[in-house]
């Protein structure tokens, strides 16, 4: 019986603290990331630093993801999780071209994502 509390008491411990994570998700912080990101990522690209932008657009991917399941959750707004998936891959899309060193490429990409963010979930869902 011992040995069976102790698994089930390490199994708690952990989904409680993804719980409490989850809790203190702070969706306007991760907004601003993502704004902040996103100038660092074209400066990046401009530099032709190459480890910095794919780092970046990663991070971004990222962050987009949680964008997409903070919406979804939210339940009333699928075009926002269409939007965020969209920005997902068009961060996996600079990440390729970096990594081809077409930086011309991705840098109007990063630009996209950057306008496309303006006029879609900032003009529809801000201040949330």
């Amino acid at each position: 019986m011992r040995k069976m509390i102790k698994p089930f008491g390490i199994l708690l411990v952990l989904v409680a603290g993804m719980a409490y994570a989850e809790a203190e998700f702070d969706f306007e912080e991760l907004m601003e990331t993502i704004d902040t990101n996103s100038h660092n990522l074209q400066d990046n690209i401009t530099n032709k630093d190459a480890n910095g932008s794919i780092a970046l657009a990663k991070e971004m991917q990222n962050s987009f993801k949680l964008v997409e399941g903070y919406f979804e959750k939210r339940g009333d707004a699928a075009d926002a999780v269409t939007d965020a998936k969209r920005y997902e891959d068009m961060a996996a899309e600079i990440v390729k071209f970096v990594e081809t060193n077409d930086f011309e490429a991705a840098s109007n990409k990063a630009i996209e994502i950057s306008k496309a963010c303006d006029t879609a979930c900032h003009d529809t869902y801000k201040p949330l």
